[in-house]
């Protein structure tokens, strides 16, 4: 995976993608397993539009959840699929730990 994306990982970030992909967090998220990131990334056309972001999931209704897996504790972003650019990213945590931690909102209030 990171030989695809062209850079290394932070640890910490890799130890989470691993820990929790493949899983649902509440009734919407779903986060990719690791086999299945570059294919989704792919599929989304992420390195190209996104340049030095990483879909890790989606929210079951067109959005992808986005991160900077290079950071150790990168902040959690959402973008429409239809409009991926890291302009259009709505930020939804500071660090992917907190998130997780919180079951994956959509919301920076929840």
């Amino acid at each position: 995976m990171q030989a695809w994306f062209g850079a290394a990982f932070a640890a910490p970030c890799l130890a989470m993608l691993a820990a929790h992909g493949g899983r649902l967090l509440g009734d919407r998220v779903r986060l990719y397993a690791p086999d299945e990131l570059i294919e989704r990334n792919l599929t989304y056309e992420t390195r190209e539009y996104c340049p030095g972001y990483l879909a890790i999931g989606d929210d079951s209704g067109g959005r992808a959840i986005m991160i900077d897996p290079c950071l150790p504790d990168p902040p959690v972003y959402c973008v429409d699929h239809g409009a991926m650019t890291a302009d259009a990213f709505e930020r939804l945590a500071p660090g992917l730990s907190g998130w997780l931690q919180r079951g994956g909102p959509l919301s920076r209030d929840a």
